[in-house]
């Protein structure tokens, strides 16, 4: 009887201890509001960190044109797509000769991201030349052209010459892989690195080169809107369904998330060329998961300052 006893208080014991296990809910951060300062002719890049939901820097757009990818077992090299860059390829050329640039086939990265191809391409040849136009300064003007020839690449660094097409103010310059950021800028005005990508960042606000494939007439447009940074394991759902207030912690697992580069992208707002005013889809709200798993929601706002100057998105971000 003693026995029984004992088990039927040790089953009421554990039973009210399962029971008094609590399930805490999930709280939500508070909704916050940025805005972004790119100015009204989109010279800024600015770099935001989720975590710290801080900007991390900007830089005039104007300050590289080239970049090399800072990877051991990759060796890409992307173009500064914010000033509209493009590249030609010349085959069985010295890099000395004069070349003529009116019928060359222009190519430019792919906004997605470089596994979707950049234009200088995967398959860097040391014999070939890159015609490289600079895109446009920031009055709107031609930049002009630079000559490329990638004279070495390895798992440590990249060498490579080049100069303008009259083939003055030739240089030979060497870049050393440090590891240390996605990648290295360099600058062709200030024959130099430029230390530019902060070491923690989530989303970029800038112009980019947006490609049409379906349009053979214009298949390249300048446009301002976020990238995000997928190669450090950012990942956006988007949602056009439920409204921003609705989406939740709960629902975070249950969308189809995209590494892809500019999956947040341009089309949150839409330019009405009768009025010539931007104004924003309130349908689109972006779910960020961050490299540490954190689940983000976003929608913007409104593009212009209460001054009315376009160029400064404005945006609501709360972690889930």
């Amino acid at each position: 009887m003693r026995h029984i006893s004992i088990l039927i208080l040790l089953i009421s014991f554990y039973s009210c201890e399962m029971d008094e296990i609590p399930v805490l809910p999930h709280n939500p951060g508070s909704i916050e509001t940025y805005q972004i300062e790119m100015e009204s002719d989109y010279r800024n890049q600015v770099f935001f960190d989720l975590t710290a939901q801080t900007i991390s820097s900007s830089n005039l757009k104007t300050i590289w044109d080239i970049a090399f990818e800072n990877s051991l077992n990759e060796s890409k090299i992307i173009l500064n797509s914010s000033n509209f860059m493009k590249v030609a390829r010349i085959s069985n050329s010295q890099f000395e000769d004069i070349f003529d640039i009116s019928n060359l086939d222009w190519l430019w990265d792919d906004p997605r991201g470089i596994e979707f191809g950049t234009a200088i391409g995967n398959n860097i040849n040391n014999d070939d030349i890159y015609i490289i136009d600079k895109g446009y300064n920031l009055n709107g003007n031609p930049a002009g052209y630079i000559k490329l020839k990638i004279d070495s690449i390895n798992s440590d660094y990249y060498k490579f010459t080049y100069a303008k097409l009259d083939n003055s103010e030739m240089n030979t310059f060497t870049i050393n892989k440090t590891l240390n950021k996605n990648f290295i800028y360099f600058s062709f005005i200030d024959n130099n690195i430029v230390d530019l990508e902060p070491e923690n960042w989530d989303i970029l606000f800038t112009q980019y080169t947006h490609l049409y494939n379906d349009n053979q007439n214009t298949p390249a447009y300048l446009v301002t809107g976020a990238l995000i940074n997928y190669l450090n394991g950012i990942k956006v759902a988007v949602d056009t369904i439920n409204q921003f207030s609705e989406i939740s912690y709960d629902m975070a697992n249950e969308y189809n998330y995209s590494t892809q580069r500019d999956i947040i992208g341009f089309n949150w707002k839409t330019f009405d060329f009768d009025t010539q005013v931007y104004t924003i889809n309130s349908s689109m709200n972006y779910i960020i998961q961050s490299e540490n798993g954190i689940f983000y929601k976003l929608r913007f706002i409104d593009f212009y300052n209460n001054s009315g100057e376009k160029g400064y998105p404005k945006f609501e971000i709360q972690e889930l």
